[in-house]
């Protein structure tokens, strides 16, 4: 499974600012000008997250003229949120760094890191 769109997506979402962008760009199309004055934030900085949340795939843009608007891509947002939601459900998840199943960890959290620092220790 590859967690990079998970990570991009969540660190994206990290900023109360973005947060608040894709929240209000969820209910209309928005323009950096708009964006700017709603936030009081300069134009720099907004253009700076606008790039990050499109990075992320969080954003759609639409071109009229001069204009460039910006609205919430909900499609991609419901399909990450549902594939997190299978995740969440799945019986074996795995445990990328340590490269184990959940499953091969006892359900005792002390004995858990007990057989995590015995591993540990003979790498």
């Amino acid at each position: 499974m590859d967690f990079r769109k998970f990570e991009k997506l969540f660190s994206a979402l990290s900023s109360p600012l973005r947060l608040q962008m894709i929240l209000l760009m969820a209910k209309r199309p928005f323009c950096v000008c708009e964006l700017e004055n709603l936030f009081e934030v300069t134009q720099p900085a907004i253009s700076q997250n606008i790039r990050i949340l499109k990075d992320a795939g969080l954003l759609n843009e639409r071109r009229e003229k001069q204009w460039i608007f910006y609205s919430t891509n909900k499609e991609m947002l419901k399909s990450l949120i549902e594939e997190i939601l299978q995740l969440l459900e799945k019986e074996e998840t795995f445990i990328e760094i340590a490269g184990l199943k959940i499953s091969d960890l006892p359900d005792d959290p002390q004995r858990s890191c007990e057989v995590l620092s015995k591993r540990s220790l003979k790498e």
